[in-house]
């Protein structure tokens, strides 16, 4: 059977482009003579909409694109995901009485649906719907579990496609259908019941690091639990980005094709680009092919995407470039996504600002060929300290409240030019500065896109040598990265927010970096197993355990004021990270709708005071750790 695996670049709500496309594809896949196409979940409204869904009026366009769809399919199959408010042209309510809505995949052939032996209506109901992380499908959907029990159907029950004179047992899925290893119920088991002839699962599953090999572990999984009884298994994943308000999601496709063993024989590019491939499942092509580079690929898709879906009017971009690592590194980036003439470089520096950063402000944006503006802002540092001391606030003022001024009046100055020009700000904070609050409200913190926000300090000194390969030159300072050996760093210049005289900033690079990606990514984590890790002496055998050597954190006392200072940090400012602007989704645990946070007090436990009087009667004793 040749399968186009239609990999889409699915727009959240808008219909009428991702209708478009499917079109575009399906004409294609007909020229190329192939069986059937497939495309990826939700592939008609896009999949994180919000509330939109409860918009019964929009919710029945979706449907009504379904005869459309189907009416393209003289002489191939197709299989799309949608939204649908109704199963088998009957209407169901909710468990909160409201009408309920279904993450469906329907199949049409000869513009007719393909039926099951007991339904006739070509239509799939996702089964698991995942309420984790960005996740809220309890919330929108009903599962096909519930509509089984009420409709006394096994929805289930493999599709039979009839072409040419065979007949073949399909089995369809949707998504987290294919991760069911910690679900009470499993569709991928009742395709191997049913006997199928093959499995097709169509996604709308977000890329975060290593994700792909998230997904080969979930089939080998079914491999070894049904040995020999796997039928080849398609999989059809969107590319682009989609965004659900607080966070940006970008989705790599890496459509493939796995033979019985499970052993992946061709597939789609995994480089976040749309495509339309055709395999076929009597290949033996054997292609285990991974693209190198993904972050970077990764931050380029979120922040092309999120242009052009957002702003589709193509404003100018506009960010404060300081000489820093994280401010030329999002210069470049935007660069290289959307051509340096719609870039405009602010660098506003005062008395404290070395003229090694100055100049590499102006460096990076001579060689990103980007428009370049400067001037110091202490006369409006002096004018805002004259204006509070006419509120009746004389000097001398507090090191941070000046700090804080600086920031700010950059934000001002931002926000006026951003009015002036008609252009959009970009936020440059890295992720261990937005967990600790190293960032000042309405100052730094300001921007429509926070690309950098679940990147951390070590994954930016890799990106930056990256993106110095793709230029084939210096374009990122090379006196801004660090050196980094087995548990130690240094620097040619140390990070600093460059606020007041020496000022290098307080995280402890490599350490934190681990640190907050443990805290966030693994929420369920329990700092008091880091605490027993310590006392065991097991951390310093790890990559992490030797960063904290390095920054003398064997001192049990240093080792309890730092956990104190980064755990105090991270509570201390929910309120900022609130205030933020969405932040592109990388890692395991993004701020945002990802990694949920509210702003009460949390107390520490028993068990964490004893293990802290435990490490700290140690103190005197780093050595024998």
């Amino acid at each position: 059977m040749k399968i186009a695996l239609g990999q889409l670049n699915v727009q959240s709500g808008n219909i009428v482009a991702n209708i478009e496309s499917m079109k575009a594809m399906i004409q294609e896949a007909k020229a190329k003579n192939a069986d059937i196409i497939v495309f990826p979940e939700m592939a008609i409204s896009g999949y994180f909409l919000q509330d939109k869904w409860t918009d019964s009026e929009f919710v029945a366009f979706c449907q009504s694109q379904n005869e459309t769809i189907k009416g393209l399919s003289d002489g191939i199959g197709i299989i799309w995901g949608n939204v649908s408010p109704m199963y088998g042209g009957q209407r169901f309510v909710g468990h909160d009485g409201r009408p309920a809505r279904f993450n469906s995949a329907f199949f049409a052939f000869n513009q007719q649906w393909v039926p099951r032996p007991n339904a006739a209506w070509g239509q799939y109901v996702k089964h698991l719907l995942p309420d984790y992380r960005v996740f809220d499908d309890t919330r929108f959907f009903i599962d096909g579990i519930t509509l089984s029990a009420w409709t006394n159907e096994d929805i289930c029950e493999p599709f039979e496609f009839e072409k040419d004179g065979q007949t073949t047992k399909i089995s369809l899925q949707v998504c987290e259908d294919l991760w069911d290893h910690d679900y009470s119920f499993s569709p991928t088991q009742k395709a191997i019941e049913y006997q199928s002839d093959l499995i097709i699962n169509i996604s709308s599953s977000p890329w975060t690091r290593n994700k792909e090999f998230s997904r080969i572990k979930q089939l080998v999984k079914h491999h070894e639990k049904f040995a020999g009884k796997m039928p080849p298994f398609v999989y059809v994943n969107a590319v682009g980005m989609q965004n659900n308000g607080k966070t940006v999601v970008v989705f790599d496709g890496n459509s493939t094709l796995y033979d019985r063993k499970g052993v992946r024989v061709d597939g789609c590019n995994d480089r976040f680009e749309s495509e339309c491939k055709i395999v076929d499942t009597q290949d033996e092509i054997k292609d285990e092919s991974v693209t190198k580079n993904k972050l970077l690929l990764a931050l380029l898709c979120g922040i092309k995407e999120f242009d052009r879906q957002v702003f589709p009017f193509k404003p100018n971009w506009l960010i404060g470039v300081s000489g820093g690592m994280d401010s030329s590194i999002s210069a470049a980036l935007l660069s290289m996504a959307l051509g340096s003439e719609r870039i405009i470089g602010i660098n506003m520096s005062t008395k404290y600002n070395a003229e090694i950063t100055k100049n590499n402000a102006q460096i990076l944006c001579q060689r990103l060929k980007i428009r370049y503006l400067a001037s110091d802002i202490e006369a409006m540092v002096d004018s805002t300290l004259l204006t509070m001391k006419k509120f009746g606030y004389p000097e001398p003022y507090a090191s941070l409240t000046v700090e804080n001024i600086q920031a700010r009046l950059r934000g001002h100055c931002l926000s006026t030019i951003s009015s002036i020009e008609k252009a959009i700000i970009i936020n440059n904070a890295n992720k261990v500065e937005t967990a600790l609050g190293y960032c000042t409200l309405y100052g730094d913190t300001i921007g429509a896109l926070a690309p950098l926000g679940d990147c951390t300090k070590m994954q930016l000194a890799q990106l930056g040598r990256e993106i110095n390969e793709y230029f084939e030159k210096e374009i990122i300072p090379e006196n801004l990265l660090p050196i980094v050996g087995d548990g130690e760093i240094s620097w040619q210049f140390a990070p600093s927010a460059e606020l007041k005289d020496a000022q290098i900033d307080p995280m402890k690079w490599g350490y934190h970096d681990w640190l907050i990606q443990k805290l966030t990514e693994y929420p369920g984590f329990q700092v008091e197993k880091l605490m027993e890790d310590y006392l065991s002496g097991n951390i310093f055998e790890t990559e992490a355990g030797r960063f904290m050597k390095f920054y003398g954190l064997d001192d049990p006392q240093k080792f309890i004021d730092d956990l104190l200072w980064v755990l105090n940090s991270i509570q201390n400012s929910v309120y900022k990270r609130i205030q933020m602007p969405p932040i592109i989704m990388v890692s395991r645990g993004s701020f945002g709708q990802d990694y949920r946070e509210s702003q009460v007090r949390f107390q520490y436990s028993d068990k964490f005071n004893d293990l802290k009087s435990q490490i700290i009667n140690k103190t005197g004793e780093k050595h024998a750790l």
